[in-house]
């Protein structure tokens, strides 16, 4: 993306809060720019905006529902933040930012609450363009990223490629089963039904890993899915194992990935499920063995 288009649509974002007060827009605090386009890159790969908000009993509330109805959260604040546009990243969670922060990655405070648009537009027309700033820096990237990326927050990126730069973890990428079939366990049928609505996309995500799984011969006694152990056979007996294999989505809980595959056997991470479009996820496997390495 040329840098004059990347201008324009910051520029729109910061018109949208100067002009409009209604809900959600009303609990947005702060934008930072960081990233390429923020260091003067010419031809950006996007621009990544970091949004802090503060949240009231409905986002609360919208927040909460999402994590069984699988919708996004932030749907609605990015809409009215960006419109229809594309090209802009937003990165709604202020602990990942100030996890940026203390990793060294410049932010530039565009607009506070209180602001006028004059001076977030200087603020923004003062970054100089700059030829050799490229997108290195920006990336935390390695192949099994490539788009996937905006579903997977910057400092996750970092972590994961550190932990598999340490040989703590292996990483792999896979595509889901697309049509995925209902488990032909009784007991985890029901479970399934129980914990998420029919056209929800964890519900296909969950069942599409599961499917995954039992194809690499996986015993599902010994899967924790998004937290919760499946109510197999041998679970229902009281045999009470730890876990050996995790599925999750949203990077919830990742960063006890290195610490489950010390003694696990994997970690699947599905990628923005979705209830239409294909499903990647993420393998991650236990780091090389001394011996290995």
């Amino acid at each position: 993306m040329k840098r004059e288009r990347a201008t324009t649509l910051v520029e729109d974002v910061l018109r949208r809060l100067d002009e409009v007060s209604d809900w959600p827009l009303v609990l947005v605090d702060e934008l930072y720019a960081f990233g390429s386009y923020a260091r003067g890159a010419l031809e950006p790969h996007d621009v990544d905006i970091a949004v802090d908000f503060r949240r009231d009993e409905r986002m609360r509330q919208l927040e909460i529902a999402s994590i069984f109805s699988g919708s996004n959260p932030h749907s609605e604040l990015r809409r009215q933040l960006a419109g229809r546009s594309r090209g802009i990243q937003f990165q709604f969670d202020t602990a990942q930012r100030r996890q940026l922060e203390s990793e060294g990655v410049p932010m530039l405070r565009l607009w506070r609450r209180g602001d006028t648009l004059q001076r977030a537009l200087s603020i923004l027309h003062a970054i100089q363009p700059d030829r050799s700033a490229g997108r290195a820096p920006r990336d935390d990237m390695i192949e099994e990223f490539e788009g996937l990326d905006r579903s997977i927050p910057r400092p996750v990126r970092h972590d994961l490629i550190t932990w598999r730069d340490t040989g703590q973890i292996t990483i792999s990428r896979i595509t889901l089963p697309d049509q995925p079939a209902e488990p032909a366990d009784a007991e985890i049928a029901y479970d399934l039904r129980t914990r998420w609505v029919d056209h929800s996309p964890l519900r296909r995500a969950a069942l599409a890993a599961l499917q995954h799984l039992q194809g690499q011969d996986v015993d599902l006694s010994d899967v924790e899915l998004s937290g919760y152990r499946l109510p197999t056979p041998s679970r229902m007996a009281g045999r009470l194992e730890e876990a050996r294999w995790w599925v999750n989505w949203r990077w919830q809980h990742y960063r006890s990935i290195p610490y489950c595959l010390a003694d696990g056997d994997g970690w699947l991470e599905v990628v923005a499920p979705t209830r239409t479009r294909p499903l990647h996820a993420l393998l991650f496997a236990p780091g090389p063995t001394p011996t290995q390495a």
